[in-house]
């Protein structure tokens, strides 16, 4: 009997999930589609049919669970956004009190922060790397938009204020993985992101020191 498109809908979010669950806790390098299919009852063929790999599969969850992000996110990439670092502190906000109440998102960003760190591996994957530098893309567009709004300094350096957000953002969150009883992530949320957001301003050049003058102790 032919399967409905809600059935087909509903077993390709299944395996995404279950996906997610074994790619969160072991990495994908680690896990096999026959694990996933194993784990989640389906046939290796239901899991085939959807997915031509593993990594196609790692594509369309992190697709899903960022899409209700995206509005936010392209709002921030606007060249017509007014408030383009108001849109960024938004959308780092809502990120971190989602980790807090959804455990699919938590584990989504426990994997992607697995998988891009290369944690137990010899280097991080190419698919991977193309998720991370159209992320770095994203962020370098809305660093761009906020130094012509004049919401940054105009000699900030777009590509070190990318990755500051980055290791900023991975950091906090995986420290409320390790010690979640410790604080609540969401409750902090805003205060963290402004200070994200005032850190951008310091990456600046250097000024030339003056070296004419010797001060002497």
């Amino acid at each position: 009997m032919r399967r409905t498109r809600e059935e087909a809908a509903a077993t390709r979010l299944a395996i995404m999930e279950k996906g997610l669950e074994l790619f969160s806790e072991q990495g994908v390098a680690a896990t096999r589609l026959s694990d996933i299919a194993k784990s989640a009852g389906f046939t290796r063929g239901a899991i085939y049919w959807h997915f031509r790999n593993k990594w196609d599969l790692f594509d369309a969850i992190c697709e899903h669970y960022s899409q209700p992000f995206k509005q936010l996110s392209d709002a921030s990439l606007s060249d017509q956004e007014q408030d383009p670092l108001g849109k960024l502190r938004e959308l780092l906000v809502s990120i971190l009190q989602k980790i807090e109440v959804d455990l699919s998102f938590r584990r989504m960003m426990l994997m992607f922060i697995r998988e891009s760190s290369g944690i137990g591996e010899r280097e991080v994957s190419d698919p991977v790397a193309r998720f991370m530098n159209y992320q770095h893309q994203r962020r370098l567009s809305v660093i761009r938009n906020g130094i012509r709004r004049g919401q940054l300094p105009v000699n900030v350096d777009p590509e070190a204020a990318s990755w500051l957000i980055k290791a900023m953002v991975d950091g906090f969150v995986s420290s409320w993985l390790q010690r979640a009883s410790y604080f609540s992530i969401s409750s902090n949320a805003d205060v963290f992101v402004d200070t994200v957001i005032a850190s951008l301003s310091a990456l600046q050049p250097v000024p030339d020191s003056v070296d004419d003058e010797v001060c002497v102790l």
